[in-house]
C-alpha cells in the first residue's frame, strides 16, 4: 500500500463501504435505498452565503455536538480542508459526500459511521445533510435509523423551522419534513429491451427524477440509475416513504418482467452479452472505468439468472469499489498515469474471474 494511504485518516472507517459488502436477493435490482435528511440552524445564512467565518463556526458548533452524540464513537468527524484532494474524491466513490461537497473549497466536513453508509455533512447546501444507505428496498428502514441521531442533534442544534412552511432549507423544493429519498437501481433488462423509456415516464408523472450513476447531471453507466423522489413540499413524511417503496416494487416489476422477456424471446443474445462479458474479464490486458461497469452489470444479470456460477454478488460490488480512479491511486495500485489504471484493473479482473463459469 501506498505510504500516503498508510497514514491516511481515512483507514479509521471501514475498508468497503457497506453498501458494496451487501450481496442478497433483496439487492438484486434495487441495489440501495438512500435517505437524506436536511436541517438548517437558527441564525445562520445558508451556507452558500455564508463567509469563512461562519463556516467555522458552525463547522465547530456540529463538531461539538456530534461529539456529545452517543454515536460519537461509531464515527470519524473530518474537516476536507485537512484531507487530501485525492482522499476527498474516494469519500465520493463510496458515496459518504457528495460530488456538491467535494467541489466546495470553503471550510465544510463530515462525520462518517465507520462500519455503516450514514453520514452527517456539514456546510453542503445545508448546514446539517444526515443521510442513510442500506441495501435493497427499505426506505422506512434508512429513515427509523435516523431518527435517534435527529432527535439528539435537535436537543443541542436549535433548527429552523416555520409553522407553515416546516423546516426551512437552502433549496425551496425542499421545504416541509426536508426529507429526500433515492433508489439506485441496476436495470439491464429494461435497457436491452427498450422499457427504459416507459419506467422512465411513468417515474417523471409520479414526480420521480431519472439520475445518472453520479446522481444529479451525470451519465448512466453500467445500467444503473438513481430514482430520486420531486419536490413534493411534504409535511408528511409517512407518505413520502410509501411513494418511493411504491415505486420501487413498480421497478423491480417491470425489470423482471424485461428479464424474462429476454429469456424467453431473445435468449441467444442475452446469452451472448453475459457469455461475451465474462471472456472479455478473463482476457483482457486493459479496462477503462466506464468498460468495467458496463461488463459487471452484464456478469451481474447472468448471476442474478443463473448464468454465472462461481462468483457472488458482493464480489462485483467490492471491485467496482476497488478498481475506481480513487481507490487504485489512494492504495498505490496505479499511479496518475490512465494507461496503468487500465492495465491494473485488467489484471485484477483476470485474477478474480479465473474460475467463473458460464452455464448458460
Amino acid at each position: 500500500m501506498h505510504p500516503s494511504a498508510t497514514n491516511s485518516p481515512l483507514h479509521q472507517i471501514s475498508e468497503y463501504p457497506a453498501w458494496a459488502r451487501a450481496g442478497g436477493d433483496d439487492s438484486a435490482i434495487i441495489l440501495t435505498t438512500r435517505v437524506r435528511i436536511a436541517r438548517n440552524l437558527v441564525g445562520e445564512v445558508f451556507p452558500y452565503r455564508m463567509n469563512t467565518e461562519a463556516r467555522i463556526r458552525v463547522m465547530r458548533q456540529a463538531a461539538r455536538t456530534i461529539a456529545s452524540l452517543g454515536e460519537a464513537e461509531e464515527g470519524v468527524f473530518f474537516s476536507l480542508a485537512a484531507l487530501a484532494p485525492l482522499e476527498i474524491n474516494l469519500l465520493v466513490e463510496r458515496r459518504t459526500i457528495s460530488p456538491q461537497l467535494a467541489r466546495d473549497e470553503n471550510p465544510r466536513g463530515v462525520f462518517a459511521w465507520k462500519d455503516i453508509d450514514r453520514a452527517i455533512m456539514v456546510c453542503e447546501e445545508d448546514h446539517i445533510r444526515l443521510t442513510e444507505i442500506v441495501p435493497g428496498l427499505a426506505p422506512a428502514r434508512a429513515y427509523e435509523n435516523l431518527q435517534p441521531i435527529l432527535r439528539q442533534l435537535g436537543h443541542s442544534l436549535k433548527f429552523s423551522v416555520d409553522e407553515n412552511l416546516g423546516y426551512l432549507t437552502a433549496c425551496p423544493a425542499n421545504l416541509g419534513a426536508a426529507v429526500r429519498t433515492s433508489l439506485f437501481c441496476h436495470l439491464p433488462a429494461l435497457v436491452l429491451t427498450g422499457g427504459m423509456e416507459a419506467l422512465a415516464s411513468h417515474a417523471a408523472d409520479a414526480e420521480f427524477t431519472v439520475r445518472g450513476f453520479w446522481g444529479e447531471g451525470s451519465e448512466v453507466l453500467g445500467n444503473t440509475f438513481q430514482f430520486t423522489d420531486g419536490p413534493g413540499l411534504s409535511h408528511q413524511t409517512s407518505d413520502m416513504l410509501s411513494r418511493i417503496e411504491s415505486l420501487g416494487q413498480v421497478i423491480m416489476e417491470h425489470e423482471a418482467m424485461a428479464r424474462i422477456e429476454l429469456q424467453s424471446q431473445r435468449p441467444a443474445v442475452l446469452k451472448d452479452r453475459i457469455a461475451r462479458a465474462l471472456a472479455i474479464l478473463q482476457s483482457c490486458r486493459v479496462l477503462s472505468g466506464s468498460e468495467i461497469l458496463s461488463l459487471f452489470s452484464a456478469l451481474r444479470l447472468g448471476l442474478d439468472i443463473g448464468f454465472i456460477e462461481g462468483l457472488k454478488r458482493e464480489t462485483i460490488s467490492m471491485l467496482t469499489f476497488d478498481l475506481g480512479k480513487s481507490y487504485l491511486m489512494w492504495t498505490g495500485e496505479s499511479d496518475h498515469n490512465p494507461d496503468g489504471r487500465q492495465i491494473r484493473r485488467a489484471e485484477r479482473v483476470r485474477e478474480v474471474f479465473h474460475g467463473v463459469r458460464f452455464v448458460g
